[in-house]
C-alpha cells in the first residue's frame, strides 16, 4: 500500500509539474487590429469558427481586437502570446521606437476596393480633374494619407488633402461641400449609391501594396518557432477556405460583424478576384510601396531595417 501511495503522489507530481510548464500562451487570444471591423480581419474569423486553431494543436480561443494604431501593439506585446496582425505604420513605429518585433507574414496584397468618391453630379470625371481640390482622407499618417500621396504622386496631382477623422466623418465632409472628394474602403456598401459615384480606385494606381503584417516578438518566435508556423498555417488554411466557400464565409462575417447586409455578396467575390488576402507571402515591392508611402507622410524618416522582415516560418 505504500508502495502505491508513492507511485500516486509521485504520479500527481509529474502531472503538476507538466500542467505548471505548459507555455503560458494556452488558451490565448491572437491580438489583430481592426478585428470585425475591417474585412481584412475575416481570416482570423474563419479560423475560429472552423476550430482550425484546435487542429493545429494550439490553444487559442479568441481574438483581441483594437482600434489600430499602437493599441495593437501594445496588446501584442503585454500577450501571454506576443502575435498578431496591425497595420504597417504602427509596427515600424514600434520597431523604431525598440520594440523587439519580426515581421513574418504579409496580410494583404493590395487595398482591395478602397477607393475616392464625389457627388454624383459632381463635375470630375478622372482624377486630373482634382487640380486644386479639396481631397479628404481619415487621419494624418493614416493608411489613407498614405496611398493618396503615393496615387497623387503617380498621378502627378497638385491638389489639397484635408483629415476628416474618419470614412463616415469623411462622407459627411463630402455633403456639406467641405471636401470635393472622399475615401471609402467598399465602394458597393454606400449608405446610399445613388448619392455618390467613384471617381477613382487605389487598384488603378497601386495595384500592389502590402499595408498590413503579422508580426511577433523576437524573443518568443526564438523560443517557438513552430507555434509561430502553426499560426501562420492557421491564417493561411483561412485564407484557402474563403476562396474555396465564399457562401459559407459569408455566414461566417455576417455572425462575427453581428450584421445581416446582404451587400458583403457582392464584395466577397470582387475580393477573391483581387486576391485581397494574402496567403502569407511577404511581397517585397508591395511592403516599399507602403514604406515609401510612410516617407512621404513624415512617417518614416530612415529605411526600415531589412532584417525585421524574417520569412523563415512561413514554410
Amino acid at each position: 500500500m505504500r508502495a502505491l501511495r508513492q507511485r500516486a503522489l509521485a504520479t500527481a507530481g509529474a502531472l503538476l509539474l507538466a500542467l505548471t510548464a505548459l507555455p503560458a500562451w494556452a488558451a490565448d487570444k491572437v491580438s489583430v487590429t481592426q478585428y470585425a471591423v475591417n474585412v481584412a480581419t475575416l481570416p482570423w474569423a474563419v479560423a475560429l469558427e472552423r476550430g482550425m486553431f484546435r487542429a493545429h494543436g494550439l490553444d487559442v480561443d479568441g481574438v483581441l481586437g483594437s482600434n489600430g494604431g499602437g493599441t495593437t501593439i501594445r496588446n501584442i506585446l503585454a500577450s501571454g502570446l506576443p502575435f498578431g496582425e496591425a497595420a504597417v505604420p504602427a509596427v515600424v513605429a514600434a520597431i523604431q521606437n525598440g520594440s523587439n518585433l519580426k515581421i513574418v507574414y504579409g496580410a494583404v496584397n493590395n487595398f482591395g476596393d478602397l477607393a475616392w468618391i464625389v457627388k454624383k453630379d459632381a463635375p470630375y470625371k478622372t482624377i486630373a480633374d482634382l487640380r486644386g481640390k479639396r481631397v479628404a482622407f481619415t487621419e494624418p499618417r493614416s493608411a489613407t494619407e498614405m496611398i493618396l500621396r503615393v496615387i497623387m504622386q503617380r498621378a502627378k496631382l497638385d491638389a489639397q488633402t484635408l483629415p476628416t477623422g474618419g470614412i463616415s466623418a469623411g462622407l459627411v465632409a463630402l455633403d456639406q461641400g467641405a471636401v470635393d472628394a472622399a475615401p471609402v474602403e467598399e465602394p458597393l456598401l454606400l449608405p446610399d449609391p445613388t448619392k455618390y459615384r467613384v471617381l477613382f480606385r487605389v487598384s488603378q494606381f497601386v495595384p500592389e501594396v502590402t499595408w498590413s503584417v503579422g508580426v511577433v516578438d523576437a524573443d518568443f518566435a526564438k523560443a517557438h518557432p513552430d507555434t509561430v508556423k502553426k499560426l501562420i498555417a492557421v491564417r493561411r488554411e483561412a485564407v484557402a477556405y474563403m476562396i474555396a466557400h465564399p457562401i459559407e464565409t459569408q455566414a461566417i462575417y455576417y455572425k462575427a460583424w453581428a450584421t445581416d447586409d446582404a451587400r458583403i455578396m457582392q464584395i466577397m467575390p470582387s475580393l477573391i478576384r483581387a486576391q485581397y488576402w494574402s496567403g502569407g507571402d511577404i511581397n517585397t515591392t508591395a511592403l516599399a510601396t507602403m514604406l515609401h508611402g510612410m516617407q512621404l507622410v513624415g512617417a518614416l524618416d530612415k529605411p526600415l531595417d531589412p532584417a525585421v522582415v524574417d520569412t523563415s516560418y512561413l514554410h
